[in-house]
């Protein structure tokens, strides 16, 4: 029993912890969201020099066309239906390319015929480029656009656009005001800081009961 304890009791001790200091992580993030993109958009210009960890969840402003090569991401549920999140590159005004997120559908079609063909000026929310989905079984894509792909990185996006097109390592998470824009799901993080601090008491909690019934058997078993 004592060697049983002196296993579990550090193991849980340090879950507590990891989830606790994950939850102020979270929070963090959280805290500079709500204040970032309260602030007045940034244009394109603001953007050269700076610092993306500084800039990231500030509105900003586009002008320029939409790419006709957009990305399907699958499995992506909403409101217990299932469907994409539809990544289209954006070429700017200066002549770089953005990649936007426009957001969740469950039946992608590019309903006007000269889309691709106008300037639109759009706002969304600057965000770094980290993975999107999870692709488990390497499935090869097909080239037709739009492509359907299971994981979204900024490597693979360029090698899927065979480097013709440059690509920022950015996302621009699209407003619902703007032209373009399905159904905005995107958010900084999955889980919330409340979760991981509900987590690290439940941890605790086992830490709590596994010391007790150590405790109350030892003494028990020392009557005897």
């Amino acid at each position: 029993m004592t060697s049983f304890v002196l296993f579990f009791l550090p193991i849980l001790i340090y879950l507590t912890y990891w989830q606790t200091t994950r939850g102020f992580e979270k929070q963090a993030i959280w805290e500079v969201y709500e204040e970032n993109k309260t602030l007045s958009p940034l244009n394109e210009q603001q953007l050269d020099g700076g610092s993306l960890e500084r800039l990231k969840y500030r509105n900003i402003l586009l002008k320029g066309k939409y790419i006709d090569k957009s990305f399907l991401l699958d499995n992506r549920m909403y409101r217990k239906k299932r469907g994409f999140e539809v990544f289209t590159p954006f070429l700017a005004e200066s002549g770089k390319v953005y990649l936007i997120n426009r957001g969740w559908t469950n039946s992608f079609e590019e309903i006007e015929v000269d889309f691709f063909e106008r300037v639109f000026l759009i706002e969304g929310i600057l965000s770094p480029f980290t993975k999107y989905g999870l692709d488990l079984k390497n499935k090869q894509e097909t080239k037709a656009f739009p492509i359907v792909v299971q994981e979204l990185t900024h490597q693979k996006a360029l090698q899927i656009l065979e480097n013709n097109t440059g690509l920022e390592k950015m996302v621009i998470q699209l407003s619902a005001a703007s032209v373009g824009s399905f159904e905005p799901i995107w958010a900084p993080l999955e889980m919330q800081a409340q979760r991981h601090w509900g987590y690290a008491v439940q941890w605790f909690g086992l830490a709590i009961v596994l010391l007790y019934l150590y405790i109350y058997f030892g003494i028990k078993q020392a009557k005897k």
